[in-house]
């Protein structure tokens, strides 16, 4: 007996290496933390545990997708689930970036607006009456102080005195400054908005200090506007608090809004603006104008203005839009899960039907649900077991045939002789290839006396049982009468024992049976063969390079009980064959109708007539199954050879 084997480990070889290693790891990184031998082997472990871990995974997920059921449901998430997230996240993402947009076009275009408004303001100083005296100058700083809390202004015009507003205000101009100029400013280390336009009337420059509450003041609302100096830190400039729009103190910019929902997202976005240095013109000074708000916010400040009166509706609408849409995504997929599970049940039922047809239960029948194609596949189902079912009860039957078949061919093979006599003068050769388990064909040889021996070859009308049990009817009947002139001492005539045999089948068979009878009787003391033909094919004599058919001398055994029946005599000369047939020899017909015939026949043996007995019938047998194309004929094939030696 061998030894049980032991039992599997549950980890290969690759997750004992990476388990190794992260314990090697442990170790080493406990006693030398940080050491490059440590180093190595978590690279090593990580690589190792990845690698156990995709196979994990992709085991994992092989044995999830084996059943149908899973790997529709996988499929139709691919399908319909992730696009729609997909669709859903890009509606999200594409929404954040254009509130982003929106929210910091707003805020820029707003900043660039009021800075317009200073340089509009400037140049219609220097193109109008405003700037000769301080009347309209102070006017114009009124209305512009309401927007711009602390503006200072100058207009200086050639022999002119200056105005200076507000009077005590400090502003002064630097040289080289181009005609035409706005923007940031830093003076004083104070961060302002301002514009100055210069031309041959004059120069003017409006300054007005940037506060919290300018910036807050831009889009009311909207979320926190930052100007953000990106000097060095060292050198940034903190903003100032001021007064919003209201003339109210903003000491702080607003902060963002709560959100409406998870998916209400921060908006977090700016530019970069130039910043000119008063005292340092030359200097690159950049401030990032930025703003911090959310989805929700943009779109409610950019909507409400417009469209106050509107909005609910507008609400209403969307959320019964969303409804529905929500309502047909879960229509749709218990639809899916209905038509999955109606599919996958069906399969499951051919599945376990077709394992209780491996294990041998036909009888299995799965229940058939609906009228589609899965309805017509179990229907097919149930009709093939049911066929298998009675194909098996018909092999079974089949057997127990082939078995009374095999026993008969038995039988049968002991009707035939089982010896050849022997004879000086006479060399005999048999053949029978049945078409069927059982023939009807029928071949004999018997030695009669010392000097004589009985011929006979016979062709029954049919094949299979029914031509089996006639052929041994005849086979007994001819050895009866056979025996009986033995023993009564008469000679053997073979009209006479053939005239027997006739009236024997037309007694004892039905009048549809019949043969064709070929019987001889040789005398080897004369090489006289005396023989009588009941309407078989002409047996072939081969003499000298010559071929002569046999007579006919009578009909068919069996047919009619009167029949009469003559003999021919033979002289058989040294050298000469004898070739007895039956029709399965001369009449198999080839793919196109044609049959075999005598000419190929004689053809054939007179190709190989020199050689033994054997080998003539073999070179026939060969010649007929090429003839046709395929090892077994239709019909039974035999043949006897006598040949008379040299």
């Amino acid at each position: 007996m061998t030894a049980p084997s032991a039992p599997r480990s549950p980890l290969g070889r690759l997750e004992q290496f990476a388990l190794l290693a992260a314990i090697a790891w442990l170790g080493v990184n406990y006693f030398a933390p940080g050491s490059l031998a440590a180093l190595g082997l978590l690279a090593v472990g990580l690589g190792s545990g990845s690698w156990v871990a995709g196979r994990a995974l992709r085991r994992v997920l092989r044995h999830s997708v084996w059943r149908l059921r899973n790997r529709l449901l996988s499929s139709y998430l691919f399908i319909a689930v992730v696009p729609v997230l997909l669709l859903f996240v890009l509606g999200w993402m594409g929404a954040w970036v254009i509130a982003s947009q929106t929210a910091f076009y707003l805020v820029a275009a707003e900043f660039n607006k009021r800075i317009d408004v200073l340089a509009d303001s400037a140049a219609a100083v220097l193109t109008g009456a405003a700037g000769s005296s301080a009347e309209p100058a102070n006017r114009l700083v009124a209305l512009l102080d309401s927007r711009f809390p602390g503006l200072e202004y100058l207009c200086t015009r050639p022999g002119q005195p200056e105005v200076r507003l507000p009077a005590g205000s400090q502003l002064t101009v630097p040289d080289g400054l181009p005609e035409e100029i706005s923007g940031l400013l830093l003076r004083d280390g104070q961060l302002s908005v301002w514009a100055h336009r210069h031309s041959p009337q004059g120069s003017a420059t409006v300054v007005a200090p940037l506060t919290r509450g300018f910036l807050a003041g831009l889009i009311p609302g909207l979320g926190a506007i930052t100007l953000v100096d990106m000097s060095p830190a060292n050198q940034r400039i903190r903003l100032p608090d001021g007064a919003n729009d209201n003339g109210n103190p903003d000491r702080a910019p607003r902060g963002i809004p709560a959100p409406v929902n998870f998916l209400d997202l921060q908006i977090l976005w700016g530019s970069e603006l130039p910043v000119y240095d008063w005292d340092a013109p030359a200097a690159d000074r950049k401030a990032v104008l930025g703003i911090h708000t959310r989805i929700a916010q943009v779109y409610r400040v950019v909507f409400s203005q417009k469209a106050d009166r509107d909005q609910p509706l507008l609400v209403s609408y969307f959320y019964l839009i969303a409804g529905l849409f929500l309502f047909f995504e879960c229509a749709a997929l218990l639809i899916g899960i209905s038509i999955t599970r109606t599919i996958t049940g069906a399969v499951h039922h051919l599945y376990e039907g077709t394992r209780r047809v491996q294990q041998g239960d036909f009888s299995t029948r799965i229940p058939v649900r609906g009228r589609d194609q899965l309805a017509e596949l179990s229907d097919s189902f149930n009709t093939m077991t049911g066929n298998l079912e009675r194909l098996l009860v018909v092999a079974k039957d089949n057997e127990r045939i082939q078995a009374d078949l095999t026993i008969a061919r038995e039988v049968q093979e002991q009707l035939y002789p089982r010896t050849v006599p022997a004879s000086p003068t006479l060399a005999l050769t048999a053949r029978l290839h049945p078409a069927r388990t059982v023939s009807g064909d029928y071949y004999d040889y018997h030695r009669i006396d010392t000097h004589t021996i009985a011929l006979a070859l016979g062709d029954v009308a049919g094949k299979g049982v029914s031509a089996a049990i006639l052929m041994a009817s005849v086979q007994s009947a001819l050895r009866a009468q056979i025996r009986h002139t033995q023993e009564s001492g008469l000679p053997c005539a073979p009209s006479a024992i053939v005239s027997q045999l006739n009236k024997h089948l037309h007694a004892h068979t039905t009048p549809e049976k019949y043969a064709t009878f070929w019987f001889g009787v040789y005398d080897e003391t004369t090489g006289l063969l005396t023989y009588t033909n009941a309407g078989h094919l002409q047996p072939l004599l081969f003499r000298r390079g010559r071929v002569t058919q046999l007579n006919v001398n009578g009909m068919v055994v069996g047919a009619f009980a009167q029949a009469r029946y003559d003999e021919s005599t033979l002289s058989l000369e040294p050298g000469d064959l004898l070739v007895l047939y039956t029709d399965g020899i001369t009449e198999p017909e080839n793919e196109y109708g044609e049959m075999f015939g005598e000419e190929r026949l004689i053809a054939t043996i007179e190709r190989v007539r020199e050689r033994s007995n054997e080998e003539v019938i073999a070179a026939v047998f060969e010649a007929v199954e090429a003839w046709i194309h395929a090892p077994d004929s239709n019909d039974d094939m035999t043949m006897l050879l006598v040949r008379r030696p040299a």
